[in-house]
């Protein structure tokens, strides 16, 4: 799965791989190391041949949902069911509701050998933390009451590769290049043509390093997250 990422590279930077964050009217979204569900992301739409970048909330809410904290139940997708689940089978049949959610790693928790003992983050991130895109899903949500609309969006898991399966059984699906990114967001793609993208990434690409134990709390979100635990920890 997928619970808590990282995005931390400043606007100019990200610019060098999306283009699109050139043109953000802010750096908010940026410089992120910490980033927890129902918080504003930073991801990529295409809407009529033109990419933006912009912030969608994190955790999916369909459009029949008559309450919005159903999206806190719904910040990842399982590869294997989107043509299946009512909340995902139409989004990703349509590129236009699939998006690239932007971020250069995420955490997960490691459970120690002794039962007894709290679970230790890990950060996982490519070589260089060269920033990537999660496959997502996103829509539009309007409150049964009138208001504001909400665009909100989900993370597409599938299963762990060889890295990761001793710390979670699941991953999310990392699209690290152009080509998969485009092919993501190709109209011409339906959910069958999609399928090769959502297979884990290769082994050999990931780097897992300890993370410090303050990224429990979302409320912590500045480079200490990425700075390692002052006991040793032995990745498996």
């Amino acid at each position: 799965m997928c619970g808590r990422y990282t995005n931390t590279l400043k606007r100019e930077d990200l610019a060098r791989i999306f283009p699109e964050a050139a043109h953000l009217a802010d750096a908010t979204g940026c410089e992120r190391f910490n980033i927890a569900p129902t918080q504003d992301v930073l991801a990529v739409v295409e809407r009529k041949g033109e990419r933006r970048m912009g912030p969608l909330r994190w955790g999916l809410v369909p459009f029949w949902a008559k309450d919005v904290k159903i999206g806190a139940k719904m910040v990842n997708a399982r590869a294997e069911t989107l043509d299946s689940k009512p909340a995902f089978r139409d989004l990703v049949a349509q590129a236009r509701s699939r998006c690239l959610v932007v971020a250069d790693g995420y955490y997960e928790w490691l459970r120690p050998e002794d039962p007894k003992a709290p679970k230790v983050p890990v950060h996982m991130a490519l070589a260089g933390r060269r920033p990537f895109a999660f496959a997502g899903l996103w829509t539009w949500w309007r409150p049964p009451e009138g208001g504001e609309r909400l665009a909100t969006c989900t993370i597409v898991t599938t299963r762990a590769n060889a890295e990761v399966a001793h710390v979670h059984d699941r991953m999310p699906v990392m699209l690290c290049d152009d080509d998969s990114r485009d092919a993501w967001l190709d109209p011409a793609n339906d959910a069958a043509a999609l399928a090769p993208l959502l297979e884990p990434l290769a082994a050999g690409l990931l780097t897992v390093t300890p993370a410090n134990p303050c990224v429990n709390s979302h409320v912590n979100d500045g480079p200490e997250c990425l700075e390692a635990p002052d006991a040793p920890l032995t990745l498996l």
